[in-house]
């Protein structure tokens, strides 16, 4: 009986895992407009081409050298836009505290998502603006100028996003947590965003493998009738 578990356990465990690789692409798109209209879009996409995986958390923190300007009043200068979330059918459901506002401000939001499967981009708006304090008046316009309105060289230089997500099978077979700090990324940018690229794969037992399993249950169960 001893031989017939140490066989079904090793007949298991021997079995080749196959790789199944996954890209979320990210896009920063800086919108100057005016009073309420500057809401900044954080663009999420998620590309599977095996078609088996799903996202199932997002976790997306702004660097310390950032702050959210969502109301027209507190640190935030000139411009700001509210925060709005656009989920693109990804079944997005909160799981952080609301964003705040400034230096003292919740800079990380987090979601639970239950259909963000490959081709589904998520999409959020708010103004995002520099860390800082500028004088008042005539003196200060420049400054306020300047933390108002992140170019995209600027967003990645200041601390852009570390981002955090679990990876899992459609099937229901687990998968993988990540996480990517800001300053561990390749990051690209124009005058119009700044843009990068999360990669990384998740693993599944190959078919052979589960046959290989279910013949080792199988003599198993043959072997323990003899047995008894």
């Amino acid at each position: 009986m001893n031989l017939c578990r140490v066989f079904c356990f090793l007949a298991m465990c021997a079995a080749p895992l196959a790789a199944v690789p996954f890209t979320l692409n990210f896009t920063w798109t800086p919108v100057a407009g005016l009073g309420a209209n500057s809401a900044d879009f954080f663009d999420f996409q998620f590309v599977d081409p095996s078609g088996e995986l799903k996202l199932t958390q997002l976790s997306v923190t702004l660097g310390n050298n950032l702050i959210y300007d969502l109301t027209n009043s507190g640190p935030g200068y000139v411009t700001w836009g509210a925060y709005a979330l656009n989920d693109g059918g990804a079944g997005a459901t909160q799981t952080s505290a609301a964003l705040g506002e400034g230096t003292g401000g919740n800079r990380t939001i987090a979601w639970n998502l239950t259909s963000f499967i490959g081709g589904v981009t998520l999409s959020y708006g708010a103004d995002v603006d520099e860390s800082g304090t500028c004088a008042s008046g005539i003196i200060g316009a420049i400054c306020r100028a300047n933390v108002d309105s992140v170019a995209p060289g600027g967003f990645i230089s200041r601390g852009a996003i570390d981002v955090a997500f679990t990876v899992e099978f459609i099937n229901g077979f687990p998968g993988s947590s990540f996480n990517f700090p800001a300053s561990g990324q390749s990051w690209s940018n124009n005058i119009l965003n700044a843009s990068t690229s999360y990669t990384g794969e998740v693993f599944t037992p190959e078919p052979a493998s589960w046959v290989l399993g279910l013949g080792g249950l199988s003599l198993c169960a043959l072997l323990r009738r003899k047995i008894l």
